[in-house]
């Protein structure tokens, strides 16, 4: 397994401000633009980032005090039977006079062959208020589980997300991807 400290990242997406409104790019801490990427963008000043992660503690992890930074191991290679968490983030949603944010989301999971194996639309990723400053960094409300059977295929799986701020009128294209090998 690749271990990846995303700890430089979340410090990425959790800062304050997260991007540049007009820019359409990350910025870090320092206010220094980071390139996005398939996995992390933004647009019309709303941002979502996608995460694979075989970490079974996720949760526990992500539910720390907002001045600590998780660190996740990055879904890379994975043997059969290990489970992935896919984790949905999402900053800086649009609000409605009362102060609530829609966001939804359709996630996809497609095998090597490109077959869809997991495929759900209009889900309610946030709907609400945000229960912060907005420009903060939120975990959505569905996390897809994923692990792979004997008779899946090995190769490189692809987990595809539209990521929407309904209000706002944005939609974010996210994709990661991992590899299902035998161990």
């Amino acid at each position: 397994m690749k271990t990846f400290c995303l700890a430089a990242l979340l410090a990425v997406l959790a800062a304050s401000p997260a991007f540049s409104q007009n820019a359409g790019y990350w910025r870090d801490r320092d206010g220094k633009p980071v390139a996005e990427t398939e996995s992390m963008k933004s647009m019309n000043g709303f941002a979502g980032s996608l995460l694979a992660t075989i970490d079974e503690d996720w949760e526990k992890k992500w539910k720390t005090p907002p001045e600590t930074t998780p660190s996740f191991r990055i879904a890379d290679t994975v043997p059969y039977g290990k489970k992935v968490f896919v984790l949905i983030f999402f900053s800086s949603p649009e609000q409605d006079a009362q102060g609530n944010a829609k966001i939804m989301c359709d996630v996809q999971i497609s095998s090597p062959a490109g077959k869809v194996t997991f495929s759900r639309k209009d889900m309610t990723c946030h709907a609400g208020p945000v229960g912060g400053p907005s420009h903060s960094l939120y975990l959505s409300a569905p996390v897809t589980v994923f692990s792979g059977d004997p008779g899946d295929p090995p190769g490189t799986w692809a987990v595809e997300v539209r990521l929407r701020d309904t209000q706002r009128g944005v939609e974010l294209p996210l994709r990661t991807t991992f590899i299902l090998k035998e161990q």
